[in-house]
């Protein structure tokens, strides 16, 4: 098959959201198929990535790099941040040029190649409203659109941007031969909003090889990888270990690792309880790969949270975290879709985010297996379901029979 792959969101890109699409990429690849993708780059050019062609459209106002060195340096209104704020008030789409210049790439590519499959991503609207406006001109391919999370049910919304959200989510939705998401809870949202029940579920994964090998820090050490979105924050977490540290239940040089995150030092810093100041590590952003090895040789708990009131969202750092064989700490809603996961691979513990005697208690067990250089008995047969190759032939396999099934079809119609 030939496959084309539209999102902003690609290696080199630093982000959950990139990883997911180059799992894609490279073992639909690997699997023998014919991939293209189409992406938001530095520059633009066309290279190989992991026997991908690779297209990358510069947008014209702004590209990312750029604008993290004015999140970084506290440049907030500079012009070309304005003109990025003025697309989305305008269209509801922050580079809202980005794809009329992809668009035009988009077609060319069409025109010349005769794709059997364009899979689309969700990040913001771009790569789904290029895909849907090839279909309107009359290309025919296979339309898989991957939401990964929710689009306009998403609380974090205003009223006004939900609405604005529901009108092209619905011709998405319609329009998409199947629709991907990575949870039950999210699709049957995505299944209120449209006249058909073709969906799949296709959860994250991680892409490294299972760290079996224990070690233990000499000091207990606990760490969070990545962004706090959202309305995800570390206060909850260090108010509990506070008062551990003041019950003297925690060892007075316990460390804490922040690694990457998105929030500034001083940020970060602001949510830290006086007497925990020298108890912080902030660790600068890292490359993925160097992130997992810190992550599985660098800490005895690795800690996650999100804030309740998102059913059906996993963190794609609990992917992350599955393998490194290190009990994860997850402050949670405990009767969703990652407590379930937690649960079913024995990976470590789930707590509500309310419940401060209960992430107290948590931090305590996992201190305490410190002490004991004792290691959860995870579930490895269920942990290896969600590499991401085997959640790639998820939808690798589905995509062959229906693509085959359309063809035959075609085939008996002449």
């Amino acid at each position: 098959m030939k496959i084309l792959i539209i999102t902003r969101y690609f290696f080199p890109q630093n982000l959950i959201a990139a990883f997911r699409l180059n799992a894609f990429a490279k073992y639909f690849s690997l699997a023998g198929h014919d991939v293209t993708v189409l992406t938001d780059g530095e520059r633009d050019e066309t290279t190989q990535w992991n026997g991908c062609e690779v297209h990358y459209v510069k947008d014209p106002v702004m590209t990312d790099s750029y604008l993290k060195e004015c999140i970084i340096q506290k440049k907030k209104w500079r012009l070309k941040r304005i003109f990025i704020y003025l697309q989305h008030r305008f269209f509801y789409e922050a580079r809202y040029l980005w794809k009329t210049k992809a668009l035009k790439r988009a077609r060319k590519l069409c025109s010349n190649n005769n794709y059997d499959v364009i899979l689309s991503s969700f990040g913001d609207l771009s790569a789904h409203m290029i895909t849907l406006s090839l279909r309107r001109h009359g290309h025919n391919f296979y339309w898989v659109a991957d939401m990964r999370d929710e689009m306009s049910k998403n609380p974090l919304l205003s009223p006004s941007n939900v609405r604005r959200m529901e009108y092209r989510e619905r011709m998405i939705l319609n329009e998409a031969d199947v629709v991907v998401s990575v949870s039950a809870p999210l699709i049957d949202g995505f299944k209120s909003m449209c006249r058909h029940d073709r969906f799949l579920e296709v959860r994250n994964g991680y892409d490294y090889d299972e760290i079996l090998d224990i070690n233990f820090q000499p000091q207990f050490t606990m760490a969070y990888v990545g962004n706090f979105y959202g309305q995800c924050f570390p206060d909850k977490w260090f108010r509990a270990c506070s008062e551990l540290l003041d019950e003297r239940l925690l060892p007075p040089d316990f460390n804490i690792k922040i690694i990457g995150g998105d929030l500034t030092h001083s940020r970060i810093m602001a949510f830290v309880p006086e007497n925990m100041t020298r108890n912080i590590t902030i660790i600068d952003e890292l490359p993925h790969d160097e992130a997992i090895k810190v992550s599985a040789t660098g800490t005895d708990v690795l800690v996650m949270m999100h804030p309740s009131g998102r059913k059906g969202v996993y963190s794609g750092k609990l992917f992350d975290y599955l393998a490194t064989n290190k009990p994860i700490l997850a402050l949670y809603d405990c009767n969703d879709v990652a407590a379930a996961l937690i649960a079913e691979t024995n990976s470590g513990f789930v707590v509500d985010e309310s419940d401060n005697d209960g992430i107290k208690r948590l931090i305590l067990k996992c201190y305490g297996m410190w002490q004991r250089h004792e290691v959860l008995p995870r579930n490895w047969d269920k942990i290896r379901q969600y590499t991401r190759r085997n959640q790639t032939h998820i939808l690798l396999d589905h995509i062959t029979r229906h693509v085959g099934a359309t063809k035959d079809s075609s085939i008996s119609a002449k």
